[in-house]
């Protein structure tokens, strides 16, 4: 590939809003549970993400319908496209966008959906079913991260083996906290162990897994710009943080070890914060710079990183790239590539491995 010319580049972390037609496969026993949209007034604090799922009796303010949130209809994607009701749609945006391949995440999975484990169960085979048929139409440009019941270690290995029929699926998705459970709770082991089998990927994606965290700020004032869904003041804590939690567990509690052809990744929370925690670990004795360069760990990065130094501490082979579509927060990228070259100061061959080789070693596609 000649300097400059452009990269076919792969999406690390993008997401889908989920819609009604996300529940179309729900089992009927839970259709009277099924989730319903709702929306308020625009002149709450909810302001313009003005829409809620009631889920399990609670609003759940992590993702909701596209259709009826004034949020999303000032995007410059298509409602459908967000919602990937419309798959050509959301292909004609990877177009615009510079983007060959896309791995799509969940947002309403960012928060804790149901509180009753038989029907987060039910709603996950849901959605799931769902995205394996959407990017199954894609041409092979598609591909999801599947949610799982982490609460219900055989119905997860169960449902991992389902969707490795299904196809599409390259991950599984993942908090830093599972309802209060760290990563290496010895309950997660058979789930990593069918993912290992199955060739999915684990992505620790940002998200708010911890209710116990959550509720340590209810009642605080919430900051001026803070997104509606993220908890009043906590969204640093209980989000952001608890990825390094899941790093620092899976490397010293030997987890990685466990699963020699598991893959891990760390989504949507910078790169730089593990320069330090490597550091804290090799003064513990646990040596981890070796799993980067096996293509084992990897890390979404930001363009106002200082990615040259990152790069020459870990090395070029983990950094992906996220556009974070059709999100618009702190960490969204419309462009990847676009906006990873104008920061300057990055080699060919670093973009190269950043925007497209890297992720499809993380995901094998």
């Amino acid at each position: 590939m000649k300097a400059g010319e452009s990269i076919k580049v792969i999406d690390a972390d993008a997401h889908v809003e989920e819609s009604t037609e996300t529940w179309q496969f729900l089992d009927p026993a839970f259709s009277p549970r099924r989730p319903v949209a709702v929306a308020l007034p625009e002149d709450t604090s909810f302001r313009e993400h003005n829409a809620v799922w009631i889920i399990d009796n609670k609003l759940r303010q992590s993702a909701a319908n596209p259709t009826i949130m004034a949020r999303a209809q000032k995007k410059k994607i298509s409602i459908a496209s967000q919602e990937l009701t419309d798959v050509a749609a959301r292909l004609k945006d990877l177009d615009r966008f510079g983007i060959e391949k896309q791995v799509i995440y969940p947002s309403a999975w960012i928060g804790c959906l149901a509180e009753d484990v038989d029907l987060e169960a039910a709603l996950a085979r849901s959605y799931n079913q769902f995205m394996a048929r959407q990017c199954g139409c894609s041409g092979g440009r598609l591909y999801y991260a599947a949610v799982l019941p982490f609460r219900r270690p055989e119905a997860a290995t169960e449902e991992i083996r389902r969707v490795a029929r299904m196809g599409s699926a390259v991950s599984i998705f993942m908090r830093g906290l599972e309802w209060d459970l760290p990563i290496h709770h010895p309950s997660f082991r058979p789930i990593f162990g069918e993912a290992e089998r199955q060739r999915l990927a684990v992505a620790v994606h940002l998200g708010f897994g911890s209710p116990t965290i959550s509720r340590m700020f209810d009642g605080m004032p919430r900051i001026e710009g803070e997104l509606a869904f993220v908890p009043p003041s906590g969204g640093r804590l209980a989000s952001a943080l608890l990825i390094q939690f899941a790093f620092h567990n899976l490397i010293k509690d030997s987890l990685i070890d466990r699963y020699p052809a598991l893959r891990w990744a760390f989504l949507e929370g910078g790169s730089e914060w593990l320069i330090p925690a490597i550091r804290a670990l090799d003064r513990s004795g646990f040596e981890c710079k070796k799993y980067f360069a096996e293509g084992r760990i990897f890390v979404s990065c930001e363009p106002d990183e200082d990615l040259p130094y990152v790069a020459s501490k870990l090395g070029e082979e983990c950094l992906v790239v996220a556009s974070d579509m059709p999100h618009s927060d702190d960490f969204h990228h419309d462009r990847p590539e676009e906006t990873f070259r104008e920061r300057g100061g990055l080699s060919e061959s670093l973009l190269r491995k950043m925007l497209r080789e890297n992720a499809a070693r993380l995901y094998g596609i």
